[in-house]
């Protein structure tokens, strides 16, 4: 009799794995073999036709209890059907999420009405629940408990898989916490008196988290022994110029971008007299590790065959390759939420910059506690 491995086993037995694996067992079972990996990739991304675009994805309030997916940036008049995933809870939790406050490495940061923090799988609606934020054993965290406390997540993947780090910004946006791979409990993060600003953003980057202050000061976060498990190391410095700014990884995550934002006056007549008036520009600029201060910090004037779309649970840079030029080098900002609608209200809908090409699009953006969604992602940098 020949010997029969996993991996002979018929596509349809395969699929079938697939569609009664969970979240995390849908991970695991895909680093069986290569055949079990292309059967939960195929399986995990059918109901998306364009699995490599981004999607704009929300809880739907409309119909209790279920995911939204839509396409984000659809050509022309498109007929492409918005998908709805029901919310399956598990490992004993009984509260549905309400807001989505991170999304990343294609799971999605979410907390319910009783502050209850989860990971949710988008493609099978599955929560699986983190430790409670008051763990930590901070005073200040459990006396300012409530729903609008939580501003923004990011994830990290671990070695093992599915796991993952998870950091966030709180309190207003003055407080951070740390989870690390597996543990049972968070960490309340010490932020050195010289970093003590208003935080707006936290993205990973090739093996250190990244917060931006409203400022405009970068700090990166890398592992160590400490009590914390993270080290905090300015990047550079806050100007009195920035007024917001956040954090996004370039296509492909080699580079680390900052969209910041400036008020600048400018001038014009009417009625015989000269007025000023405040506008707010916006910017964007690379991170050059060779560099120190404000200089590490280059300027893009032309993002090429690109587009960023900023949120404030997600931002994402999108290759705008197989569209037309009216994507390229454009900001996009997601409908701010009611819960932390402080970051985005006074953002525009669509920033140009200077290399932009006229024209327009059709986008469907997040709102009111939806966020961008990258369906696939292949982290290259765990952590450690």
């Amino acid at each position: 009799m020949a010997h029969v491995s996993f991996s002979d086993l018929p596509p349809e037995a395969l699929d079938d794995i697939a569609r009664r694996a969970g979240a995390l067992n849908n991970v695991v079972c895909s680093a069986v073999c290569r055949p079990w990996r292309r059967a939960l990739k195929t399986t995990r991304l059918r109901l998306l036709k364009r699995p490599s675009r981004p999607y704009s994805v929300r809880l739907d309030k409309w119909r209790n209890g279920t995911i939204s997916l839509c396409l984000a940036v659809r050509l022309g008049c498109s007929s492409e059907s918005t998908i709805y995933v029901p919310i399956a809870m598990v490992d004993g939790g009984d509260k549905l999420p309400t807001r989505i406050i991170g999304s990343s490495h294609g799971w999605l940061v979410t907390v319910d009405k009783e502050c209850g923090l989860s990971l949710l799988e988008a493609f099978t609606g599955r929560v699986f629940p983190l430790p409670p934020i008051t763990s930590s054993g901070s005073k200040k965290v459990a006396k300012e408990l409530d729903q609008s406390m939580f501003y923004k997540a990011t994830l990290a993947p671990g070695r093992r898989l599915g796991a993952f780090a998870v950091m966030l910004i709180h309190g207003g946006g003055f407080g951070l916490s740390f989870l690390r791979p597996d543990a049972k409990s968070w960490t309340a993060v010490r932020v050195p008196k010289r970093m003590q600003h208003k935080y707006t953003d936290v993205v990973f980057h090739r093996g250190a988290f990244y917060t931006a202050s409203r400022d405009g000061e970068v700090a990166a976060w890398a592992p160590d022994a400490s009590s914390s498990g993270l080290h905090a190391g300015r990047v550079s410095e806050p100007t009195q110029e920035c007024t917001w700014a956040a954090l996004v990884e370039s296509v492909g995550g080699d580079d680390l971008l900052m969209v910041s934002s400036f008020v600048v006056e400018e001038g014009f007549a009417a009625h015989g007299q000269w007025y000023r008036l405040p506008r707010r520009r916006y910017a964007v600029s690379r991170y050059d590790g060779e560099r120190e201060g404000t200089s590490s910090w280059l300027p893009v004037e032309d993002l090429g065959e690109a587009a960023i779309l900023v949120g404030s649970s997600c931002s994402l840079c999108v290759s705008t390759r197989g569209f037309d030029d009216d994507l390229r080098n454009r900001l996009f900002f997601a409908w701010p939420s009611y819960e932390s609608g402080k970051y985005y209200c006074f953002h525009p809908d669509e920033y140009r910059l200077p290399t932009a090409t006229p024209g327009c699009t059709y986008l469907i953006v997040p709102h009111y506690g939806g966020s961008w969604f990258a369906p696939y992602v292949a982290p290259e940098f765990h952590w450690y």
